[in-house]
């Protein structure tokens, strides 16, 4: 008998006029039974992919068995049979290969027609398996049974199928319905939580374009509707899984409902891809990192922002579609935390995402069209609407471009007051009944302030008129434990309300026992220690989970809440703490009486509109007369019905200031005097100071500007401190005003610790504008400059994720006579996220959208923005300015690495030894005399805590070497570093020196007292405590007889360089990233010492060098460091560092997993740039190996010793036998895909190598390598073995080399860079090239010789040649030819064509080096294109040459001060300013013989004219101040001898002030000024130096490869020589 299925809960949806979609709970056993009786077939074909296969293969197959035996018995006729195929899994597999592997495998087995296909699995396996049915036989039957959120809910609806080709994603396939589509919820619960997020985005998609009413549950009901993927919801009738149900049968309906209307995708059906232009584009470059939904979330919410910035859609919407979308973790931007973690060296460059979605079947010919939003649950149109590509690029460009402004005569309404709208939603939420909030300001903190309530407090809200009012729910009081982290981003009033709030939590909630308050990594830097110690006194158990004093914070309930009475608070760095306790003390067990007194209490405003409102809900704070004593009543808030939030009077200062800077007349409707923000009085005290006209109304301001902005003497504007930000662009065009142009602001010291220091940042970035400005103890000081001479800042504005910032900047540069970028544009969704369109489309003034990286990152370029030197220090430095933390034993010289650290990186050098002796007033001998080792060491730990607090950035603190004997010291130093489990504050190095040498220096050392036992015995009980303290290990190298603490500083720096690069950034790819080439050479020596006489030579254009650990002597982890020193020192090139197992074709034996990852780990303490893995051991230790891998790569390698492996991801039938690699037993050992998977999550870098047998082998790789998902991890890729060579030459990224001087290859079948090279010219990969020298006369040139020499070292097919002639018609001829024969390699241009090449558009464009010094000696080509680029290499020259000979110390403990000098004012003395600019000096003197010929140099960099030679080196300031002097020669020797020289350096003071300088002139090598510097001791580099330097660059950006330098320097030298 057919067995009878029980009739689960279903819903049948209609579909096309049949109900072919099922929606329930555990609906198997109905499948199959519905599948047999319903959709007949001969065979049933059940394709699934390996990650579901053993999860629901089995039962599956079982069920739809055990039905067909119930309804065909055995040896009946017409008995179906079961066939099942495993696929890989993920989008790399939807090719037509696979498709085509798949038919030709059904076809094997005999199947028919009548075969049924169904495809068990996500998004993937329906699109292909449903393409397949719509092709095999010319069409079958096939059900969809999609195991994944996404496919239940998108790719299974509507009979799309199709497979990805290397155009794009689904541009091949068919319309094809499915038979039944059966969506089974109890699949879900083996669903990742990834992928069932993945799929709400799509819920989210649907609700937001047509159903409201779901997209109100989804906003409110996140916890229930991931309660099943949490795996805590209940039964099929419990409210979690009903509302889940809920949600995907409102999408199914809708997506069912389209289809039927409009199957083929004619117009409505196009509504369902809202978020999906702009999404795919997305995935196309960050998948597989990024998931389909996550990149359609980021696209919905950019989509939403064009239909916002069109005037279509309002701000409320957007923010509810964001808020909605990171309530279940989804991103919204590609700046999101998220995308940082998973894809975080990939780039979306609006061109490209530009080029993808040209490729899109909505669009109408070369037309983009996108669905806007007019409101949540509906579009504008039925369709996707037509978007100008300037509209799109304005929206996803990073960065805007503020240009063009006229006057206006405008009204405007500006977005409520974000300070009101978070103080209104803690209250309301808190509150008893219903709130209507009017006017709330919808913006990023907004937004992350109600999600957070919402885990808190578990509000209930809905938005009314059409998004205007929200309505909340108070709990009341009613507080439980998040089941997650509160995570709040940089929303400093979020952080400090809801930390209280916290407190009030009575109890543990559903096994969360603690509530855990955290931010982005600048909010993990704001101070909130006050309000902690504060919460601390009343009895709150709060800690700090990482860095002391800020985010994140554990608080756990005690039972009771907050204890109340009496609570004292420092409220002299925030005003927040204060309204922070005001506001949760009613709910506190005791009446509060918070006692501010004997503070300074900063933005008192702030809480009087705290208490104002707190009566507003019903409680009345009293404030004691003449004291900073509040008393607080118990009680519950009650809501008022209605509320409305003013406007925010800070963000209303940008539209009047504007007024202000342009002449306009600008009108703010919603604030005036009535207002209870103190920014309300910026128009009348601040813009009316400054000669504004203004008239302010109860509710309304107007401001008209006047013909010129006067300045303001000095203000106070500590109760509008937010605004000073807005005065200060102001008072940088003010005019003059008893003389002067100065305007001092005072009393805003607290805006040093607001979203970034806005001091520092505020004469930073006018810096760029050429306005001076400088810091005053609480507040600066600007001279305003004429508005004519603002520039347009040189790499933009940067905004340190400060919307005040960006706003401010924005008004400034409408007051410029050019135009200015302002880069991180989305900061100010802070407080009004369409502030760049109401810019543009209110105010009238010009945006365009700038792609930065399009603009600053051109390929072979170098240019000041992006090449600040980590070690002179850079105001937008890469490196991690957190405190620093040396550890390591006495005498291993800590003191003097952070000396010289601190002199190098510009830092505080804090000894904590002279730091304790001072803070106690002893000496450490008389204190241990006195107290004792125990108490020396309590006293220890609280001052290094102390200094920590005091300076957590932009130190480092150098500690005694028994920090680490005590738990609490430990635990300290494990806290900063992360190595606790905690978010890492700063890095801890172990200074390490050989311990004999240790022991040495100690037992001559008497200044501090010994343990009394033997130094050995410390070194052993230390050691693991150093290790287990610290992240990184710096090995002090101390070895040979020439060898000097110079150079163990040289090597710190480096180290450091390394280890402290900030994270994500393309700076910690230490080589050219592809598609550029790279190498590494194997060393193959059993000492490196041994390598040493040979290194430059064997290193000539490599990239890297690779250690191989397995190949040493020893294996001892102090002998493998010092290799590693020993390269550290001796080579400036990356280290891959290799312990390769025997098993891998190594000699490290392969069973000794512990040994090789102690020593893999070890490599990544000492900062290794590579750290080659073989995936194998336990899977927990090499977790937490890629864990703590800091900026080390992790290369994760295979080796395929056996030559068994096979490249081939499919073989069917005898075409590929000639490939099948078998063992004994005739079985495929292992795919090169399995191991690739394998490896990837753990990877940086992917190393796979195989062993070729044939020359197939390589053309196999090479399908492989093709057949590969776009990734941003670069791939190792070649074959071992005398068939393999071409596969390296195929190969690009990383690819291993060998020397002819090497002892022996590190593999059978490794190459030389230049056989490589030589190789590829035979395959005709690399065409012949020819590069020439422009100018006259040029006949004694160098230039040959040095080029020449370095094409032939690495075996580049290039000639350079030159082309001598004074006729730049000459120029442009040969280059014109050269281009067309597609030979033009480059060219080298000198005198007198270096600005003619400019002026006669021989370049097309120019790199922003060139257009700042106005001249060009370097023309190249980007990519495959023939437009010509024009580049000035001198400046690179003249920098490398400075940071070469130094020094770039001086004397002293503090940061040095670096100051240019130039002597000369020609061509080349722009070079030199450019060069010094980028080199961080603060200062730069020009001296020049006619003092009238420096002037367009001085206002050009903003130089000082010193006309006497003799003045030129004196400081006027504070000497005590270290200084070092770059000073760069650029008059001819010629003319030197009549320059009193002696002089001129006399004037300096050696002994304090040190110095290099560099001669431009080069014949001869020795000139009057070097010979002069060196009698005085000074460092000198000569012309010839320079000029090897700069044609080094040219040489890299002509062939983006390194240059063999040593053999170019050897060559030029002979020909100047000769």
């Amino acid at each position: 008998m057919p067995s009878t299925a029980p009739s689960p809960a279903l819903t049948k949806v209609s579909i096309l006029g049949k109900e072919t979609i099922l929606v329930g709970v555990g609906l198997t056993r109905y499948l199959v039974q519905d599948v047999v009786v319903n959709v007949p077939a001969s065979t049933y074909i059940v394709i699934t992919d390996r990650n579901i296969a053993p999860v629901h293969l089995k039962p599956l197959v079982d069920a739809l068995q055990s039905e067909i035996d119930a309804r065909h018995p055995a040896g009946t006729s017409g008995r179906p049979r079961i066939l099942t195929y495993v696929m890989p899994p993920g989008e790399s597999a939807k090719t037509r290969e696979v498709k085509s592997s798949i038919e030709d495998w059904a076809l094997a087995n005999k199947c028919t027609r009548d075969s049924c296909f169904l495809a068990l699995g996500g998004g993937v396996i329906g699109d292909l398996i449903g393409f397949v049915a719509a092709t095999f036989m010319r069409g079958v039957p096939f059900v969809q049974i999609p195991t994944s959120l996404l496919a239940m809910v998108d790719s299974s609806i509507g009979g799309k199928t199709a497979v990805d080709t290397p155009h794009g994603k689904n541009l091949v396939g068919a319309f094809h319905q499915p038979q039944r589509i059966f969506i089974d919820l109890e699949y879900l619960k083996t669903l990742p939580v990834r992928e069932f997020v993945n799929g709400l985005g799509e819920i989210i998609k649907t609700a937001a374009i047509w159903v409201e009413e779901d997209f109100d549950l989804l906003e409110n009901y996140p916890e229930q509707i991931l309660a099943l993927s949490n795996g805590v919801a209940g039964g099929p009738e419990s409210e979690e899984v009903q509302l889940l149900l809920r949600v995907i049968l409102g999408s199914v309906k809708v997506k069912a409902h389209v289809v039927t209307a409009d199957e083929k995708e004619g117009g409505l059906r196009g509504l369902l891809n809202f978020g999906h232009s702009i999404g795919h584009a997305m995935e196309a470059i960050l998948s597989p990192e990024m998931l389909h939904g996550e990149c359609v979330a980021i696209g919905m919410v950019r989509e939403a922002e064009i239909a916002r910035h069109m005037g279509l859609l309002n701000d409320v919407a957007v923010g509810r579609l964001v808020r909605c979308l990171q309530s279940y973790g989804l991103p919204t931007s590609l700046d999101d935390k998220l995308v940082k973690e998973r894809a975080p060296h990939k780039h979306c460059s609006v061109d490209q995402l530009l080029d993808i979605m040209r490729i899109d079947k909505k669009n109408q010919g070369d037309k983009k069209k996108i669905v806007l939003l007019a409101g949540i649950g509906r579009t504008v149109e039925p369709r996707a609407s037509v978007v100008s590509d300037d509209v799109i690029r304005k929206i996803l460009s990073p960065a805007v471009q503020v240009s063009t402004v006229k006057k206006v005569d405008i009204s405007l309404k500006v977005p409520g007051s974000k300070s009101l709208s978070n103080r209104a939603l803690v209250l309301a939420a808190l509150g008893e009944g219903e709130c209507r909030l009017h006017g709330l300001l919808h913006s990023d903190d907004v937004q992350v302030m109600l999600d957070a309530l919402q885990k808190l407090v578990g509000i209930k809200f809905a938005w009314e008129n059409d998004g205007e009012t929200l309505v909340i729910t108070g709990g009341g009081g009613r507080l439980r434990v998040p089941s997650k982290e509160v995570y709040l981003g940089n929303a400093g009033t979020a952080a400090r309300f809801l930390t209280t709030v916290c407190a009030l939590i009575p109890n543990q909630h559903e096994g969360a026992d603690t509530a855990i308050v955290t931010g982005n990594a600048r909010m993990q830097q704001r101070p909130i220690g006050p309000l902690v110690e504060a919460l601390r006194g009343n009895g709150v158990d709060v800690e700090y989970a990482g860095k002391v004093g800020s985010l994140p914070l554990h608080i756990k309930p005690n039972g009771s809440g907050l204890p109340g009475g009496d609570i004292k608070l420092s409220a002299s760095v925030s005003s927040q703490y204060v309204s922070s306790i005001l506001i949760s003390a009613p709910y506190a067990a005791k009446p509060v009486t918070l006692d501010l007194s004997g503070e300074h209490v900063i933005s008192q405003p702030y809480i009087d509109m705290t208490i104002a409102m707190m009566a507003s809900f019903g409680i009345e704070v009293t404030r004691v007369p003449n004291t900073n004593t509040y008393q607080v009543p118990r009680g519950v808030y009650k809501n008022p019905a209605d509320y409305y939030v003013e406007a925010d009077a800070s963000s209303a200062t940008y539209p009047l200031a504007f007024a202000a800077i342009t002449g306009s007349k600008v009108t703010v409707t919603n604030i005036g005097s009535q207002s209870l923000q103190g920014d309300a009085a910026f128009a009348v005290k601040v813009l009316a100071a400054m000669g504004a006209t203004v008239e302010q109304t109860e509710h309304t301001t107007t401001v008209q500007g006047p013909s010129t902005l006067l300045p303001i003497p000095e203000i106070d504007m500590e109760t509008m401190t937010d605004a000073f930000l807005t005065a200060s662009v102001l008072a940088a065009v003010a005019g003059t005003k008893g003389g002067s142009r100065t305007t001092r602001i005072v009393g805003i010291a607290n805006q040093r610790v607001k979203e970034c220091n806005r001091l520092a940042v505020m004469i930073e970035q006018l810096a760029k504008f050429g306005v001076s400005a400088g810091e005053l103890p609480d507040g600066i000081e600007i001279h305003g400059i004429d508005r004519q001479a603002l520039l347009n800042p040189e790499g933009g504005v940067k905004c340190y994720d400060d919307h005040r910032v960006a706003m401010s900047f924005s008004i400034l540069a409408c007051a410029s006579p050019g135009s200015a970028v302002i880069k991180e544009k989305k900061c100010v969704e802070k407080t009004w996220p369409a502030w760049w369109d109401a810019l543009q489309n209110t105010l009238g003034v010009n945006i365009t959208g700038v792609d930065l990286e399009d603009d600053e990152d051109v390929p072979g370029v170098t240019s000041a923005s992006t090449s600040a030197n980590a070690v002179q220090g850079s105001s937008e430095s890469v490196l991690d300015d957190a405190t620093l933390v040396l550890i390591g034993m006495r005498g291993a010289g800590k003191t003097h690495a952070g000396l010289a650290a601190a002199r190098n990186f510009n830092r505080l050098f804090i000894d904590m030894d002279a730091y304790l002796e001072k803070s106690l007033g002893t000496t450490i001998p008389e204190l241990i005399a006195k107290d004792g080792w125990e108490q020396f060491r309590k006293h220890e730990v609280r001052l290094l805590q102390e200094a920590l607090e005091k300076h957590p950035r932009g130190a480092v603190i150098a500690c005694g070497g028994g920090i680490v004997e005590t738990e609490e010291g430990r635990n300290l130093l494990r806290s900063w570093t992360g190595a606790d489990g905690s978010s890492r504050n700063g890095l801890v190095v172990h200074v390490k020196r050989r311990i004999e040498d240790v022991v040495a220096y100690l037992s001559e050392d008497t200044t501090r007292p010994m343990y009394g036992e033997d130094m050995m015995k410390v070194w052993s009980r230390r050691k693991p405590w150093y290790t287990e303290c610290s992240a990184h290990e710096f090995i002090s190298l101390h070895e040979g007889k020439d060898a000097t603490w110079a150079d163990v500083e040289r090597d710190l720096s480096r180290f450091l360089t390394s280890v402290l690069t900030k994270p994500g950034n393309s700076q910690t790819w230490s080589v050219p990233p592809p598609p550029a080439d790279s190498f590494f050479v194997s060393l193959t020596f059993p000492d490196v010492s041994q390598a040493l006489p040979l290194l430059d030579k064997i290193s000539e254009g490599a990239d890297a060098i690779e250690l191989r650990v397995d190949l040493l002597d020893s294996y001892d982890e102090a002998s493998v460091g010092r290799q590693v020193a020993l390269l550290r020192r001796y080579s400036s090139l990356p280290i891959v560092y290799t312990v390769r197992t025997a098993g891998q074709a190594g000699r490290f034996p392969s069973g000794n997993h512990s040994q090789r990852l102690a020593l893999l780990r070890a490599g990544v303490r000492w900062g290794c740039e590579f750290v080659d893995v073989e995936i194998d051991g336990p899977a927990t230790e090499l977790d937490q190996l890629v864990a703590s891998k800091g900026n080390s790569k992790i290369v994760a390698s295979f080796h395929d010793v056996s030559g068994t492996a096979l490249w081939e991801e499919y073989g069917h039938g005898s075409s590929l036998l000639g490939n099948q690699k078998a063992t004994g037993d005739g079985n495929v050992a292992v795919r090169f895909r399995e191991v690739y998977d394998k490896l990837h999550p753990y990877a940086d870098v992917v190393k796979l190598i195989g062993r070729a047998t044939s020359l197939e082998d390589n053309f196999a790789l090479k399908r492989f390598v093709a057949s590969l998902p776009a990734t941003n991890k670069p791939l190792i890729a070649l074959n071992m073995g005398p068939f393999g060579q071409i596969s390296r030459a195929l190969n690009t990224f990383l690819t291993p080399v060998t020397h002819p001087a090497l002892p022996a290859a590190a593999a059978p079948g490794q190459l030389s860079i230049a056989q490589i090279y030589a190789l590829r010219s035979l395959l005709g990969q690399l065409p012949p090239k020819e590069f020439v020298l422009f100018g006259s006369p040029i006949a004694q040139s160098v230039s040959p010789a040095l080029h020449n020499a370095g094409f032939e070292t690495l075996g580049l097919p290039y000639t350079y040649g030159l082309s001598e002639s004074l006729d730049i018609s000459h120029v442009a001829k040969t280059v014109k030819a050269a281009v067309t024969a597609g030979t033009f390699g480059g060219a080298s241009v000198t005198i007198p064509h270096k600005i003619a090449v400019i002026d006669h558009d021989i370049v097309q464009h120019l790199t922003p080096a060139a257009k700042a010094i106005g001249a060009v000696n370097t023309i190249f080509t980007r990519g495959d294109s023939s437009e010509l680029w024009g580049d000035n290499t001198d400046w690179l020259g003249i920098r490398s040459a400075i940071k070469a000979f130094g020094p770039t110390t001086a004397t002293g403990t503090g940061p040095v001060r670096r100051i240019g000098v130039v002597l000369g004012a020609g061509g080349t003395a722009r070079a030199a300013l450019y060069a010094l600019r980028d080199l961080g000096c603060s200062e730069h003197r020009i001296w020049n013989r006619t003092p009238e010929n420096a002037k367009p140099l001085v206002q050009a960099f903003s130089a000082t004219l010193v006309s006497d030679l003799s003045k030129l080196l004196v400081l006027t300031d504070d000497h005590r101040q270290p200084t070092v002097f770059h000073i760069v020669g650029t008059v001819p020797a010629t003319a030197q001898s009549s320059m009193d020289l002696d002089a001129m350096f006399r004037a300096c003071d050696s002994g304090t002030h040190k110095g290099v300088v560099v001669d431009m002139a080069y014949r001869p090598k020795d000139t009057e000024l070097l010979k002069t510097a060196e009698r005085l001791g000074w460092s000198c580099a000569t012309g010839v130096d320079v000029l090897v330097r700069q044609g080094l660059e040219q040489f890299r950006i002509w062939t983006g490869r390194k240059a063999p330098k040593e053999a170019m320097r050897r060559a030029v030298m002979k020909a100047y020589d000769a």
